[in-house]
C-alpha cells in the first residue's frame, strides 16, 4: 500500500497501522529514514510504503512489510543488490555471485524459499525488465546507489500487482527529487586477498521550473573479480562419501587418460597407450580446482528520471535504464562419454593394448566397441561468457482530476538481449570420425573418413590429443536470447470516497495490459545435440499477453470506541484473461486491522495469488540437463533387497551389475527438460495474522509478530530425475517398493552402458508447497547521555529480526502423496539449499557526532540432510558478524571502513549432498573474512 505519512502525526497515528511493521506509522525502518531526514532538513518528511495501489495515511494494510533503509544498505559496505537484501530472514538463497554450475552470471531473490519466479521484483512499484525468458530479474541490474530503500511485502499480492506475487513483493524505491551531486567510490577484497570487487558511482540532479520538475541522472561502474575453487582449501578437491560416515576425495570417472569398459571391465590407458586396471578410489579425475567459487563481472549501469508538473492536474514523469553486465562461468574440460569403435591396430597403442582389443574383436572386422570416459583437457576448460544487454523505459502521468479523484496512467517497455559465447565444447560427431582411422598408401595413420580435414585423435593416454587434432574436434558456439516486456497501465483513485465516522474511505480501479515475448536461438551445433561440453538444448520462441482489470477498497468502520482504537477493513480484487491456457483467472484478497488501544493493533488477511507459466515454461525447448541424482541399481542394496533386486532386473540391468558402478560412479544422470505450453496456472491460498506493539511507557520501542500460512496448488515445476527414480523404484522408508511403475519409462537406459540417460524430466503442473512460520521483528532507539568529539550525548538504534519456519512440505509428485517431504530445518536432493528452522538478523548502531559504528549479526540454525544417507548429515548453527564504522571527515565527505564475516567462518564441508563447491556457497559465506573501504562525496 502506498501510504503516506507525516513525521507530526507519528505520535498520534503509530499504533493504527497495519503492515510490518503493518503500516507506515510504525515501521521502524521508514521511521528511522523519516526522523533522520526530519532532524537534518528540520522539516517533516513524506514516506511511501509499498503494498497497495491506495494512497493516505488513514488506509493501512493488513500484509506484513519489512523495509531495509538507505542508511542499513550504506552501512553493509556492498555493492551488488543480492548482498543488500541476502541476509533479511525472509529470503532464502538464489542464484548468486558464487553461482557457477549452474548460474549464468545473475543474482536472483526469493522470498520464503517458494523460488524466484514467485517473487515479484518491482521499481518503484513497477515491473522491470528481465534477464532472460524465465522473467525473473537479475538485482544486478537494479542501481544499488539510487534506492532510497527496499520494502519487502510478504504473502500473496496477485490481486494488487498481478501474477508471481506467490510469495510476495521486493520493491525497490529510488531517490526522488534529488538535486545536487554524489560521487561514491568502494573497494572490497577477501582476507585471502583475492576476489576484489571495485564500483564507483556518480548521482546528479536538479530541481528546475521552480521545483515543479527535477531531473536525476545516475551512472555506476563494478568490476568484480573472479576466484576459483582452487583457491580454496575446502574447495580445490571434490570430496565424495566413503561409504563409512567420512569424506574422500572424489571426481569424474571421465579422465585425462581415458578410461575404457568392455563387458563391464574398467581400464584406463597411460600415455604410451598401454593399459592398466582403472579405481575409482585413485583415478578419479578431481573437476574441482577449474570452477568458479566467484564469478567474474563487468557491469555498466546508466540511469535517469525526470517529471515536471504542468498542472494538479497533469504530472509527467520519465525513466530510463541502460545496463551492459559481462560476467563469466567456468567449468573443468569437457568429459567425452559414449561408445565408440577402437582401432585394434592403431599405431597409438602399446603392443598389450592392441592384443587385447583383437582379443575382444569377435566379428574380426578390425574394431572393439567400447565405452570411454575420457576429460578432453588438451582442449582447454570451458568458458562461457555472458554479454548481457537490457534497457527499460517508462513514460506516464499523474494527477488530480477534481473531487478527490486522481489518476496516474503510463507505459513502459523493457527489453534485455543476451549472448552466450562457449569456448572448450566439442563435436560428437567429429569425436566418432577421428576415433576410426585406418593407414593410407604409405602406412600413415589416417581418418577412415577424411571429409573436413580430420586429424586422427590419439584419447589413449593423457597429453596426447595434439593441437591440430583438438582444433579439428572443437566446436566454439554462441547463442542469443531476448526477452521483451510491455505494459500498459492506468488507475483511477479516491482517497475520501465517503466516511463512516472513523475516517474517509479509498478506492482504486485500474486496468493493465502486458505483452511478454521471448527467444533462444543456440546455434546448429547445440540445438542439434552434436555438441559435447555445456549442456545442448533446442530454441525457444513464443509469447503471451494478459489483459487486466482491479479495483481496491479500504474502509474505517469504526474509531474511539472502548476496545477498537480503530477498525478498518480493505479488499482487492483483479480479474486476467491470459492468451495462454490459463485464460481467465481470479485473484483477490481480504485484510482486517483492529487497533485495540492506543499501545497494541491486530491485523489479518486472506489471499488468493496465482503464477502464471512464464514464456520459457511454456515454450522452451528441451535441454540436456545433469541433476544430482544416484541409480539405484548401482547401490549395494540392489543386490540385498529383494523389490529394489526386481524392479533394476526389470529395467534391464543384467544381474551381474547389481551394486556395481556400471555408471563410471557418476553422482549426475544426464537428463531431458523442457517447457509445456499446456500448462496452468499455479493458485496460492496465503493467512496471514499478526500483532504490532509499541508501548507508550517505553518510547521509540516496537514490536511486530505475524504467522503465516501459505499452500500452493497447480506447482509447475519439474518432478526432478531423483524423485522419477524414488517413484519407480522407492526408497529405504516403503522397502523399495514401487511407488508407481508408470513413471519409469520416464527413465531410460543405454542400451551398452546400462546407465540411465535422458531421464525425461519436463515441466507439468505435477507438485504443490505447504509452508507455514512466524516472522517477527522489534526496534528500539535512545539517547544514551555520553557521546565523542565533544558531544555530549549519542545515539544507539536497535533491531531484531527473525524468521521461525515452523513446515514447508514439498511434494514434487502430487499424485504420490508419501513423496511429502518437510524441508523445515533441512537441505539436500529433494529440498535442496538449507531451510533453516530459524534464520536471524539484528543490527545495533552506535552513532555520535561524526562516527558512527554498526554491528550486523546473522544466524542460521542448524539443518540435517533430507534423506539420512550421506555422510554429511548434519550441518551446525552459523552465527556471523559484519563491522562497519563510517566517519564523516567533512560536511558532504563521509568515509566507511568494515569488515564482513568478521570472524573468518568457513562454510561447511560436504560430500556427495551438495550445491557446488563441496558445499552451500550462496547459502553460507564460500569466501571468509573480507574487508571493503568506501568513501562518498556530495556536493
Amino acid at each position: 500500500m502506498r501510504l503516506v505519512v507525516r513525521k507530526r502525526l507519528l505520535a498520534s497515528t503509530l499504533l493504527l497501522g497495519v503492515a510490518q511493521p503493518a503500516w507506515a506509522q510504525t515501521d521502524p525502518a521508514a521511521t528511522a529514514a523519516a526522523q533522520d531526514s526530519a532532524e537534518e532538513n528540520g522539516e517533516g518528511q513524506e514516506i511511501v510504503v509499498t503494498g497497495s495501489r491506495l494512497g493516505g495515511q488513514q488506509l493501512e494494510q493488513a500484509s506484513p512489510i519489512a523495509v531495509v533503509s538507505a542508511r542499513e544498505i550504506a552501512l553493509s559496505g556492498q555493492v551488488n543488490v543480492e548482498n543488500i537484501i541476502k541476509d533479511l530472514p525472509q529470503l532464502v538463497p538464489s542464484v548468486t555471485s558464487a553461482s557457477n554450475n549452474p548460474g549464468g552470471g545473475v543474482a536472483t531473490t526469493d522470498l520464503r524459499g517458494l523460488g524466484a519466479t514467485r517473487t515479484l521484483v518491482l521499481v518503484n512499484g513497477r515491473r522491470y525488465v528481465s534477464y532472460d525468458s524465465s522473467q525473473i530479474v537479475d538485482l544486478n541490474t537494479i542501481p544499488a546507489g539510487l534506492i532510497e530503500r527496499v520494502d519487502i511485502v510478504t504473502g500473496g499480492r496477485s490481486a494488487v500487482y498481478g501474477s508471481d506475487a506467490i510469495a510476495g513483493v521486493v520493491n525497490f524505491v529510488t531517490k526522488k527529487d534529488f538535486s545536487g551531486a554524489q560521487a561514491n567510490a568502494s573497494y572490497r577484497i577477501n582476507g585471502a586477498g583475492d576476489g576484489g570487487t571495485f564500483n564507483s558511482n556518480l548521482l546528479l540532479g536538479g530541481n528546475f521550473a521552480d521545483g515543479r520538475g527535477n531531473a536525476t541522472f545516475y551512472v555506476d561502474y563494478t568490476k568484480r573479480d573472479g576466484i576459483l575453487q582452487a583457491d580454496r582449501s575446502y574447495a580445490r578437491q571434490a570430496l565424495v562419501d566413503d561409504g563409512s560416515g567420512g569424506l574422500i576425495a572424489g571426481g569424474s570417472g571421465s579422465i585425462p587418460g581415458t578410461r575404457f569398459a568392455i563387458g563391464g571391465v574398467n581400464r584406463k590407458f597411460a600415455a604410451d597407450g598401454s593399459y592398466s586396471a582403472y579405481n575409482s578410489a585413485t583415478d578419479a579425475y578431481n573437476y574441482a580446482p577449474y570452477n568458479y567459487l566467484q564469478v567474474p563481472q563487468k557491469r555498466l549501469l546508466i540511469s535517469a528520471q525526470t517529471h515536471y508538473e504542468v498542472s494538479p492536474a497533469l504530472n509527467i514523469y520519465a525513466e530510463g535504464q541502460f545496463i551492459n553486465n559481462r560476467v563469466k562461468n567456468q567449468l573443468a574440460p569437457t568429459p567425452f562419454t559414449g561408445s565408440v569403435a577402437l582401432d585394434v591396430d592403431s599405431s597409438f597403442l602399446s603392443a598389450g593394448s592392441q592384443a587385447l582389443l583383437r582379443g575382444l574383436d569377435t566379428d574380426g572386422d578390425g574394431y572393439v566397441t567400447s565405452t570411454i570416459y575420457r576429460r578432453l583437457s588438451e582442449v582447454g576448460n570451458r568458458v562461457s561468457s555472458n554479454d548481457n544487454t537490457a534497457y527499460r523505459t517508462v513514460i506516464g502521468a499523474n494527477g488530480d482530476i477534481g473531487r478527490g479523484w486522481a489518476y496516474d496512467a503510463y507505459y513502459s517497455y523493457a527489453r534485455t538481449r543476451s549472448t552466450e559465447t562457449q569456448t572448450g565444447n566439442v563435436s560428437r560427431s567429429r569425436v566418432l570420425q577421428a576415433l576410426r582411422t585406418t593407414y593410407d598408401a604409405g602406412g600413415n595413420l589416417v581418418c577412415a573418413n577424411t571429409s573436413n580435414g580430420c586429424v586422427p585423435l590419439n584419447i589413449f593416454g593423457e597429453g596426447n590429443i595434439g593441437a591440430d587434432a583438438a582444433s579439428f574436434i572443437s566446436i566454439p558456439v554462441q547463442n542469443g536470447s531476448t526477452i521483451t516486456e510491455q505494459v500498459a497501465s492506468a488507475s483511477i483513485t479516491n482517497n475520501h470516497l465517503f466516511d463512516l465516522g472513523a475516517g474517509p474511505a479509498g478506492i482504486v480501479f485500474g486496468t493493465e495490459y502486458r505483452k511478454e515475448k521471448g527467444s533462444y536461438s543456440p546455434d546448429f551445433s547445440l540445438s542439434s545435440g552434436d555438441v559435447v561440453g555445456f549442456n545442448a538444448g533446442e530454441g525457444l520462441s513464443g509469447g503471451y499477453d494478459v489483459k487486466e482489470a482491479y479495483t481496491e477498497i479500504a474502509v474505517p468502520l469504526l474509531a474511539e470506541k472502548p476496545f477498537v482504537k480503530r477498525l478498518e477493513v480493505n479488499g482487492a480484487y483483479r480479474y486476467s484473461y491470459y492468451s495462454t491456457a490459463a485464460k481467465s483467472v481470479n485473484t483477490y484478497s481480504g485484510g482486517v486491522v483492529w487497533g485495540i488501544v492506543q499501545d497494541l493493533s491486530l491485523r489479518g488477511q486472506y489471499a488468493r495469488a496465482v503464477r502464471a507459466p512464464t514464456v520459457s515454461n511454456l515454450f522452451s525447448g528441451s535441454a540436456q540437463d545433469f541433476p544430482t541424482a544416484t541409480d539405484l541399481c548401482t547401490t549395494a542394496t540392489a543386490v540385498s533387497n529383494a523389490n529394489l533386486r526386481a524392479s533394476c532386473l526389470s529395467s534391464g540391468v543384467p544381474a551381474a551389475l547389481l551394486g556395481t558402478a556400471y555408471d563410471g560412479g557418476s553422482t549426475q544422470i544426464q537428463s531431458i527438460t523442457g517447457g509445456n505450453p499446456n500448462l496452468r496456472e499455479e493458485t496460492s491460498d496465503t493467512y496471514t495474522a499478526g500483532i504490532v506493539l509499541q508501548p507508550r511507557v517505553l518510547r521509540n520501542f516496537s514490536l511486530t509478530v505475524d504467522y503465516y500460512k501459505i499452500k500452493i496448488a497447480n506447482y509447475i515445476a519439474s518432478a526432478g530425475t531423483s524423485n522419477l527414480i524414488r517413484a519407480c523404484y522407492g526408497d529405504a522408508g516403503n522397502g523399495y517398493t514401487p511407488y508407481d511403475t508408470g513413471y519409469c519409462a520416464a527413465l531410460p537406459r543405454d542400451a551398452n552402458s546400462y546407465a540411465i540417460t535422458d531421464a525425461v524430466n519436463t515441466l507439468s503442473n505435477t507438485g504443490g508447497v505447504s509452508t507455514r512460520g512466524v516472522d517477527f521483528e522489534a526496534r528500539y532507539r535512545t539517547q544514551l547521555g555520553f557521546g565523542l568529539f565533544g558531544e555530549q550525548t549519542s545515539r544507539l538504534d536497535l533491531r531484531f529480526s527473525g524468521t521461525r519456519l515452523i513446515a514447508f512440505d514439498y511434494n514434487p509428485l502430487a499424485a504420490i502423496a508419501d513423496l511429502t517431504i518437510d524441508c523445515a530445518g533441512k537441505f539436500g536432493v529433494t529440498c535442496g539449499n538449507p531451510y533453516a528452522k530459524w534464520r536471524l538478523s539484528g543490527r545495533t548502531t552506535w552513532a555520535s557526532g561524526p562516527v558512527t559504528v554498526s554491528l550486523l549479526y546473522r544466524y542460521l540454525s542448524p539443518v540435517d540432510d533430507d534423506s539420512g544417507e550421506y555422510s554429511v548429515n548434519h550441518i551446525k548453527a552459523y552465527n556471523y558478524f559484519d563491522l562497519t564504522t563510517a566517519f564523516e571527515v567533512k560536511p558532504g565527505f563521509t568515509w566507511s571502513v568494515g569488515i564482513n564475516n568478521l570472524f573468518d567462518k568457513q562454510p561447511p564441508i560436504l560430500g556427495d549432498n551438495q550445491e557446488q563447491a563441496n558445499t552451500y556457497p550462496s547459502t553460507y559465506d564460500p569466501y571468509g573474512r573480507a574487508f571493503f573501504v568506501s568513501t562518498t562525496l556530495k556536493f
